[in-house]
C-alpha cells in the first residue's frame, strides 16, 4: 500500500480515539493577584464559605434546640430536624469543596446525599400531616383501607398513585449515593472530565442522571401535595416545599450552568481566579452564600411555636436520636407505604393519648381528631 495512504490512516485513526481521551487538565493561566486586600480570591472564597457555614449551622442549631425542648410530636419533628439539618449539611460541604481544591471534586455529590434524605423526610412529614386529620389514612389508601388493615382482611394494598410517587422520591436516596460513587470512581480512574461535556465521559452523564432523578423526586411531591391539598394547605406546605426544593434545584441549576460554562470554555482562569476555583469552588461558593437566607426561613416555616402547646412525649436526647435514627427511611422500600404510614398512625394516636394523660387540653394537642 502506497505510504502516503498509510500515513494517512494512520492520522485518521489518531484523530478517532484522541475524542475518546479526557483534555489534559490546563492548570496554568495568569499569574494570581489579590482578590480584596492582600488575600486572593481563594482565601477569600474559603472566609466567606466557612462565615456563611457557621451563621447557618448556629441559626439551624438554635431552632432545632427549640424543637428538641418542646419535642411534644416526635412523629413529625423528627422528620421536620432531618429537613433542617439539610441546610448545614449543604453548607459545611460547600466549605469543604471551597477549601480543599485537591478533595473538592470528590466532595461535590455529597450535596444530593443530603437533598436526597430531606427529600424523603419531608413526604413522611406530608403524610403525618395528613393523618393528623379524621380519616386520614383512608384518604391516603381508599376508603374502609384502616378498619380492613386492622381486621382478618390484612390484604390492603396501597393505590398505585401512592406507590409511585412513594418510590418516586424515595428513589432518590440510593441513586443519589450511587451516583457520589460513580463520580469518585470515575475521578479516580481519569474518566470523569469536568473540563469537557463529551459523552465519552462521566461528567455528562453523572449530570444528566441527577437532573433527572432530583426533578422526578421534586414532580412527586408536589404531585402529593395537590393529592391531598385539603388537608395540606393549612400547614403552609407551599412554603415548606420552596425552602426544600429551593435549596435542591439552586444546586443542581448552578453546577450545572458553570459546568456548561466551563466546559464551552466561556469561563475559565483569570488573574483572580485558578482552574480549581473554576471548575470546582465557584458554584459551592455561590450554594455557601445562599445558606444563611435558607437558615432563616426555616424559623419561620418550620417554627416550633407550635408544638409548645403541648407537654413534651419525650427528652431532648431522644429528639436527636430519633432525628440520627434513618432507619425508618431506609425501611420504607421494603416496608412501602401501607404498612409504614400504618405504624405512623398508631404512633400518631398513642401518642395523643400520651399527651391527653398529661392533663393538657385536648383543643392544644394538635391531634385532637384523633384518639384511641
Amino acid at each position: 500500500m502506497h505510504p502516503a495512504v498509510l500515513l494517512s490512516r494512520s492520522l485518521l485513526n489518531r484523530r478517532n480515539t484522541s475524542k475518546h481521551v479526557c483534555p489534559k487538565e490546563d492548570e496554568s493561566g495568569p499569574a494570581i493577584v489579590p482578590f480584596i486586600g492582600n488575600l486572593t480570591y481563594h482565601q477569600f472564597a474559603m472566609i466567606l464559605s466557612g462565615t456563611c457555614a457557621a451563621f447557618s449551622a448556629l441559626v439551624v442549631a438554635l431552632i432545632i434546640a427549640m424543637h428538641a425542648h418542646n419535642y411534644s410530636n416526635p412523629v413529625q419533628q423528627r422528620q421536620i430536624i432531618r429537613i433542617m439539618l439539610l441546610v448545614p449539611w449543604v453548607a459545611l460541604f460547600s466549605f469543604l469543596i471551597v477549601w480543599r481544591e485537591d478533595a473538592g471534586d470528590y466532595l461535590t455529590e455529597s450535596l444530593d446525599f443530603g437533598c436526597s434524605i430531606a427529600l424523603a423526610s419531608f413526604l413522611l412529614l406530608m403524610c403525618d400531616f395528613v393523618l393528623s386529620h379524621r380519616g386520614g389514612f383512608d384518604d391516603l389508601f381508599g376508603q374502609g383501607a384502616w378498619s380492613k388493615s386492622n381486621g382478618a382482611d390484612k390484604s390492603g394494598t396501597s393505590p398505585l398513585w401512592l406507590k409511585r410517587m412513594w418510590y418516586g422520591v424515595l428513589q432518590y436516596i440510593p441513586t443519589s449515593i450511587i451516583l457520589w460513587i460513580a463520580a469518585v470512581i470515575s475521578l479516580a480512574v481519569g474518566s470523569f472530565c469536568r473540563q469537557s461535556n463529551s459523552v465519552h465521559f462521566a461528567n455528562i452523564w453523572i449530570t444528566v442522571i441527577k437532573g433527572i432523578i432530583s426533578t422526578m423526586a421534586i414532580v412527586n411531591t408536589l404531585k402529593f401535595y395537590k393529592q391531598n391539598k385539603a388537608k395540606l394547605h393549612k400547614h403552609q406546605i407551599l412554603m415548606k416545599l420552596f425552602t426544600i426544593h429551593g435549596i435542591v434545584t439552586l444546586n443542581f441549576l448552578q453546577t450545572f450552568i458553570i459546568s456548561i460554562l466551563v466546559g464551552n470554555k466561556s469561563l475559565k482562569p483569570s488573574k483572580y481566579l485558578t482552574y480549581h476555583d473554576v471548575n470546582t469552588s465557584l458554584s459551592s461558593l455561590i450554594l455557601a452564600c445562599e445558606m444563611p437566607l435558607f437558615a432563616c426561613l426555616l424559623l419561620f416555616v418550620f417554627s416550633p411555636q407550635q408544638y409548645t402547646m403541648r407537654s413534651p412525649a419525650a427528652g431532648s436526647l431522644s429528639a436527636i436520636v430519633d432525628a440520627f435514627n434513618i432507619t425508618d427511611l431506609l425501611s420504607a422500600f421494603v416496608r412501602g407505604p401501607m404498612r409504614l404510614v400504618k405504624s405512623q398512625q398508631k404512633q400518631i394516636a398513642r401518642q395523643d393519648s400520651m399527651t391527653l394523660g398529661t392533663g393538657a387540653r385536648p383543643e392544644a394537642s394538635g391531634y385532637e381528631e384523633i384518639r384511641v
